[in-house]
């Protein structure tokens, strides 16, 4: 006689027990994301190629043949070519740097004018406002256009391009995929992600960006994994081709924290970031707005700017291009030969340069200038310290690492992800503990209206990719009976058209209902109906041959979300509200019913909200000033 042995019926017990289990892990989502990541990832990390070599195939013609200027490259990146710290033709920058800016005028104007500016929020603007839709043209005018840019001296950096191309990619992956539109803006943002991951080779900190660059304070959550997917498989295409190394070479024997009282000079180093953050983004914008008003021909305006880049690089060649090989230099300790002075100067012109280069409407990234910026800003705050004798013990090469990252967090509003690439940049988290604090202090001290990219919104609910979602809370929590209004124009069937209309005319309703001896609805009939037939036949036709006889309408007992689905989906101004118990009329519900309610509600958190964010406002007033316009947006679209 055969009998189980006990541990092998536990094992039969444990297999019938996970077979009866309904896994509640979506696999088709999985399968999705992995898919359009893998693809997204492909395209990323070859866009990412072409744009790095097409980049440096412009320098070469335009800087090299040109000007016999070579910049240098970061330590990731061998430059065959070399470098040179002096130009041999230092006058002609201004015609190259100028002839640069033409073309990119000519090609944005004619082809494309989303692909001007630099990038990274022309992908924000398509997220919020146009449902994640990127014209097919984008990415190849794009990467053209920055190529030219950078190659012949503007001022900026090719991350913002890499991105925006990817994120074409996206909206175009997604519209072959067939995806819906809230799924669109995540291929978007992933692909946005992908591109910075593939180019900067920070895979987790380009997915990371990709989730948190929508918002000043939140997190677009659902494109972190299609993010990790397409960044991670955009730096394994773009690693296989230029290597592994990091995009900048670190000394890790001096990179290091080992004193607490450091902390104090990376606290300073935050506050100082902050400061420069803001004045970098005022000057930015200042720039801008003005070329915007310059009414003058709009592809001869990126010529113009190119020409003042042009003119300061004459005397400040580290300001051209992507200036990344000169960060790697500061990096080095090779700038910290410099007089100091002369260091500032480079810093302050830099700011200029990448303002007239992109705010005139040059094609470039500003990622890659503030991570300079940043990094220059540091090794002056560490080299005048050293002067004074102060924290000696640190070497520059780490408050150069830190000022970098807190600066872009401070600029972008993404600390988290700034971080992040912090530590992917530095191979290691020798600096966390410095980077965190700098990084905070600067991101909370430059206040939420200081942002790089102007189509940031503060949340999910300012964003129109999320707008439903909050106006839904809102709405289902009062009924349809909360607004309703007395029945006006209650007629019976055998109404004519003429009596009809000379009681209808009585008030604004757009709308007759049609009920029975005891109020039952039987239809509806819209009042511009009646007028489609001639006078002559109107005392003759009866209300109950032009009735719309299965009419939308609403129970008492339904909630005005559902109210306003039913009235927005179907076209319609009004609709009549019927009992829940008999069916008989009790009333009518508008739009105008809704959007007054929801003016109303919505006023009560915007109370609270101003009362609970008074130190948010950097002005000191306590008040959000975007608050305003994105409510006003809130009601327009449910208008």
């Amino acid at each position: 006689m055969k009998t189980d042995i006990p541990f092998y019926s536990q094992i039969k017990s444990a297999i019938r027990s996970l077979r009866g289990i309904k896994w509640s892990l979506d696999f088709s989502y999985f399968r999705k994301w992995i898919l359009v990541g893998f693809f997204l990832g492909i395209v990323a990390g070859l866009g990412a190629i072409a744009l790095f070599l097409s980049v440096e195939l412009f320098t070469g013609i335009f800087l090299g043949l040109g000007a016999g200027y070579f910049p240098p490259l970061p330590g990731g990146f061998q430059n065959n070519l070399g470098y040179t710290l002096s130009i041999e033709r230092a006058w002609l920058l201004p015609f190259i740097t100028g002839l640069g800016g033409l073309l990119v005028g000519l090609i944005t104007t004619r082809f494309s004018p989303e692909s001007e500016g630099h990038g990274t929020d022309a992908v924000i603007d398509a997220y919020h406002h146009k449902s994640g839709n990127i014209r097919a043209r984008v990415p190849l005018v794009k990467a053209v256009a920055s190529s030219l840019t950078i190659g012949s001296g503007g001022s900026g950096g090719t991350e913002g391009p890499a991105g925006q191309i990817a994120a074409g990619f996206g909206s175009l992956i997604g519209k072959l995929f067939k995806l819906d539109e809230d799924e669109r803006r995540i291929a978007v943002a992933a692909g946005l992600g992908a591109g910075i991951g593939s180019i900067f080779k920070i895979p987790l900190g380009g997915a990371v960006f990709s989730a948190e660059v929508f918002y000043r304070r939140d997190f677009e959550i659902r494109a972190l994994i299609p993010g990790l997917v397409a960044s991670v498989t955009g730096y394994t295409v773009f690693g296989f081709v230029f290597g592994w190394d990091r995009l900048f070479t670190i000394p890790f024997d001096l990179v290091k924290y080992t004193h607490p009282e450091s902390l104090l000079l990376y606290g300073i180093v935050g506050l100082i970031s902050a400061v420069v953050s803001v004045a970098y983004v005022k000057t930015f914008y200042t720039i801008t707005d003005y070329f915007s008003k310059i009414r003058i021909p709009k592809y001869l305006k990126p010529a113009i700017g190119g020409v003042l880049v042009g003119m300061i690089g004459i005397v400040f060649p580290q300001i051209l291009g992507t200036s990344y090989g000169w960060l790697q230099i500061a990096i080095d300790n090779g700038v910290t030969l410099l007089p100091l002075y002369f260091l500032g100067l480079i810093i302050v012109f830099k700011i200029i340069a990448t303002s007239l280069t992109i705010g005139s409407g040059g094609s470039a990234g500003v990622f890659g200038p503030s991570m300079v910026i940043g990094g220059l800003l540091g090794a002056f705050i560490g080299t005048a310290f050293h002067s004074l004798g102060l924290f000696t013990w640190i070497d520059v090469s780490s408050v150069i690492i830190v000022s970098m990252v807190s600066f872009f967090g401070a600029t972008a509003k993404t600390p988290i992800s700034s971080i992040i690439m912090g530590s992917e940049l530095t191979g290691g988290y020798a600096l966390l503990a410095p980077m965190m604090l700098a990084t905070f202090v600067a991101y909370i001290m430059s206040g939420q209206h200081s942002s790089i990219f102007r189509n940031q919104v503060i949340n999910r609910s300012d964003s129109p990719a999320h707008r439903m979602e909050y106006q839904r809370i809102i709405l289902s929590d009062h009924y349809v009976k909360d607004v309703m209004k007395s029945p006006i124009n209650k007629l019976s069937k055998d109404v004519s058209i003429v009596e009809a209309l000379q009681i209808s005319n009585r008030n604004t309703s757009k709308m007759i209902m049609v009920v029975n001896e005891k109020d039952i609805l039987q239809g509806v009939v819209y009042k511009y109906k009646l007028f489609e037939f001639p006078e002559e036949y109107r005392k003759s036709i009866k209300l109950e041959s032009i009735m719309v006889k299965d009419p939308f309408f609403a129970y008492t007992s339904d909630t005005l979300h559902q109210a306003l689905v039913r009235l927005s989906s179907n076209d319609l101004q009004e609709m009549p509200v019927i009992s829940n118990e008999d069916n008989k009329v009790l009333g009518i519900v508008t739009i105008a019913d809704l959007v007054k309610l929801y003016d109303r509600e919505v006023q009560k958190i915007v109370k609270v909200r101003n009362h609970t964010n008074l130190s948010d406002d950097i002005d000191g007033n306590g008040v959000d000033r975007n608050e305003d316009n994105h409510l006003a947006d809130k009601k327009t679209n449910l208008k």
